[in-house]
């Protein structure tokens, strides 16, 4: 694994993993509402800063907006209108939402099954998270769950919108506009620009109920989960996606639960059981499992590798 992909992968899984620290903070003043709304805010803010430095641009075709506006649909607004429609969803066992938030590897696995193109995800890519996934089941043991209620078709429909969102980002970085592909900071910003859109519409939906208040705690708070969870860290994100491809890069999100149960014992004073040192032993294998690099060619075959190359690249072959 090269330098540069390692520090992505370790920034996602570190901040998107305490998460949950700087939440509990900002809770301490906003409700869900008004924190959804401020943390992409500022997001928003950030990255629209970052994109003019860097001299870049927002896309202009009709039809890239479309598809960056159903990217933010499948893994913002859709899985909070499900919560809103189904009464038990927000009661769910904490447990067993870990579980499906984990799934969402395995839900880009069967997608791209789905859809014939198994090419997308090595075996042992899947072979991997299938052992990472083994892990999460381990550490959270959510065996007393109710499997078959409104609440977990909720979070099981979440896991394959926010998976499918995924697969739309891989595909949208490799197509051209105007000459250039979408760059992950490209996307990284219109993705935190359209979700103040849903996060305002949102807003109603007990927004209004109670005045924001803000402490140096909590804005810092913010600016910790809007500059860098939903600016910076997103685009590293994307840039994993785009380099490693969706099913690859989406294993990230086992490292979550491991650096979250971390950080409880840390910070929490958290007593880890033997089950969950297990579970998170088996999760870092098949972490490890899908990382470890590809196998080069023999030297003996890379010219006929070479000819394969071209031939798949001629017009022929794309219609």
């Amino acid at each position: 694994m090269r330098f540069d992909s390692a520090a992505r992968f370790a920034a996602v899984a570190l901040m998107w993993g305490s998460s949950y620290f700087w939440i509990k903070i900002v809770f301490g003043g906003l409700n869900s509402a008004q924190f959804s709304f401020f943390r992409i805010l500022v997001g928003a803010v950030a990255m629209l800063g970052i994109l003019a430095l860097g001299r870049e641009r927002l896309p202009r075709g009709a039809g890239v907006w479309a598809r960056l506006v159903l990217i933010a649909f499948l893994a913002n607004a859709l899985p909070v209108l499900l919560v809103e429609l189904v009464d038990d969803a927000v009661g769910a066992d904490a447990d067993m939402v870990s579980v499906f938030n984990a799934s969402v590897p395995l839900c880009v696995v069967l997608l791209c099954l789905a859809a014939r193109r198994a090419d997308r995800v090595p075996a042992r890519v899947a072979a991997g998270l299938v052992v990472g996934f083994a892990g999460v089941l381990v550490l959270y043991a959510p065996w007393g769950a109710e499997w078959l209620s409104a609440g977990a078709a909720v979070n099981a429909a979440a896991a394959i919108a926010y998976a499918w969102s995924m697969l739309l980002m891989e595909k949208l970085m490799g197509a051209e506009e105007g000459g250039r592909a979408m760059t992950p900071l490209v996307l990284a910003t219109t993705q935190a620009v359209i979700g103040v859109g849903w996060a305002g519409i949102n807003m109603p939906n007990g927004g209004f109920d109670s005045t924001p208040h803000f402490s140096a705690s909590i804005i810092g708070a913010l600016l910790v989960l809007g500059v860098l969870n939903t600016g910076l860290v997103y685009m590293c994100f994307a840039w994993l996606i785009r380099e490693e491809g969706a099913a690859k890069a989406s294993g990230v999100l086992y490292a979550v639960p491991v650096v979250l149960t971390l950080g409880m014992v840390l910070l929490e004073d958290y007593v880890l059981g033997t089950r969950e040192i297990l579970g998170m032993a088996v999760i870092v294998a098949g972490l490890i499992l899908t990382r470890l690099p590809q196998r080069t060619a023999p030297a003996g075959r890379t010219r006929s590798a070479d000819r394969a190359t071209s031939a798949a690249k001629s017009p022929a072959a794309v219609r």
